[in-house]
């Protein structure tokens, strides 16, 4: 049985998914218009406008892991408030920007507020073990709102004001955030320590050996920066068939189609065991996507298209990539995973940017081809995927006499098949995560009893 919430997590949960999304729909709600903004600044070319999209991506990518291990010095919330202060200054000088340099800048600064990790362990910090998912899984529907809103609100507001409206409407939102975190979130019981939801460099290499997660990591790095890619071009090219403020008449039904169909997509992919099929199949959406672009950029239609079957794909993929990374992750690297999985996507966001600047700088034709090449080499390399349907958990209750289990525990964790092994100590069952293809439960009974018989304490 699933345990409720208590009221500290609930208001935890709340006031965390508020901070996460207001912020993220900051970035988001210029994404869908930067281009066009850009483009009529002193200095400005394909490339630096590329720059401009997704320079806070590089700047998020590096600060990750210094913001996390500020924040268990100074304590989460200073941390998290200084983070947000950043995040203001930055969009106050994307807002005044009289060039592509200074709006560069002013994005780089965005990305320094790199709170994402500090929010996650603040999160970790206030809920229980058995209530984080379904926490975690709170401040991912943030996100998806935001992003759905902020393409929506962009182009009206951009179109009918000024994209530097759009800064100054992210400083003020980044302020509310703040009367959020010091108004709603409640502080943590005692010192901060560091937890199992941060990152930390001791336990890069174990992660970064796990094709698996390698796998997913390269998935999220790919996705984004197709994203932002799709948007150096994009709305210039809509352009020449509406002006920006109708541009919501497109994004409106394209966003809202990808997340209509997400929901069912993800509820079969779950109840029939399906997801790695799901995952290879959204990436064939966003291998359409670009080949409807490369042949129809020049229509509407073509356009339209295009960004509907993308956003499909890109819809689906967005919950699938965590639940599988998740899947693979053990229990004391499961920070590092994330952290290393959100690093991916954020200098995807930058490379996408840069590297789509400079490809469109060429041709449009040259972008999306370059798009196809990519995500046909991901689709290929994603292929080799362990199917996260494989995996099976295995319970043992831990005899009374055995008292010290974490032995047994890392002699199971070494066995070829296992991906975890955790002993609960307020249950004292071992708990086992493997690969039914390489073992079975016999083998892991089998093994507990030889080492049992053989563990000091018998």
């Amino acid at each position: 049985m699933n345990a409720d919430l208590t009221p500290v997590e609930k208001k935890t949960l709340t006031g965390l998914s508020l901070i996460f999304g207001i912020r993220m729909f900051g970035l988001f709600i210029v994404l869908p218009v930067i281009s066009l903004y850009a483009q009529k600044l002193p200095g400005s070319d394909p490339f630096w406008l590329g720059l401009a999209l997704g320079g806070y991506g590089l700047t998020q990518a590096i600060l990750q892991v210094p913001f996390g291990m500020m924040s268990d010095r100074f304590g989460r919330k200073p941390v998290i408030l200084f983070g947000l202060l950043v995040f203001i200054f930055g969009s106050i000088v994307a807002a005044d920007a009289h060039s592509i340099e200074v709006l560069f800048l002013g994005r780089l600064l965005q990305g320094s507020g790199a709170i994402a990790s500090v929010i996650i362990a603040l999160m970790a910090d206030l809920t229980r073990e058995e209530v984080r998912t379904r926490s975690m899984a709170g401040i991912g529907m943030s996100i998806g709102l935001a992003f759905a809103v902020g393409m929506i609100v962009g182009p009206i507001v951009g179109g009918y004001w000024d994209v530097s409206t759009l800064f100054w409407i992210t400083a003020a939102l980044a302020a509310l955030a703040i009367v959020v975190l010091y108004s709603i979130v409640p502080n943590p019981p005692g010192p901060v320590h560091k937890n199992e939801m941060e990152m930390s460099i001791d336990q890069l290499g174990a992660v970064l050996k796990m094709p698996s997660l390698l796998r997913m990591d390269f998935s999220v790095f790919v996705l984004h920066a197709s994203l932002t890619a799709v948007f150096v071009s994009f709305p210039i090219l809509l352009s020449r068939f509406m002006p920006p403020r109708s541009m919501w008449h497109v994004y409106l039904p394209v966003i809202l189609t990808g997340l209509v169909l997400m929901v069912p997509g993800m509820i079969y992919a779950e109840k029939k065991k399906k997801l790695k099929q799901a995952f290879l199949f959204s990436i064939l959406l966003v291998m359409l996507s670009f080949v409807i672009f490369l042949l129809g950029y020049r229509s509407e239609f073509g356009l339209v298209a295009g960004l509907a079957v993308f956003f499909i794909g890109f819809n689906l993929l967005e919950p699938l990539m965590p639940s599988i990374m998740t899947r693979f992750a053990r229990t004391k690297t499961r920070g590092t995973s994330s952290g290393v999985f959100s690093m991916s996507q954020f200098l995807g966001a930058f490379v996408g940017g840069s590297a789509g600047g400079y490809l469109v700088s060429l041709s449009d034709q040259v972008l999306f081809g370059g798009l196809l090449i990519l995500s046909v080499v991901w689709f290929l390399y994603s292929r080799g995927l362990t199917d996260p349907n494989l995996i099976q958990v295995f319970e043992k209750p831990m005899a009374e006499g055995v008292s010290d289990p974490v032995p047994i525990c890392r002699q199971i964790g070494d066995m070829t098949g296992v991906i975890d092994c955790r002993y609960l100590e307020a249950t004292k069952i071992l708990w086992v995560k493997y690969l039914k293809t390489d073992l079975s439960g016999d083998d892991l009974d089998r093994k507990l009893e030889s080492l049992l018989e053989n563990s000091p304490a018998r």
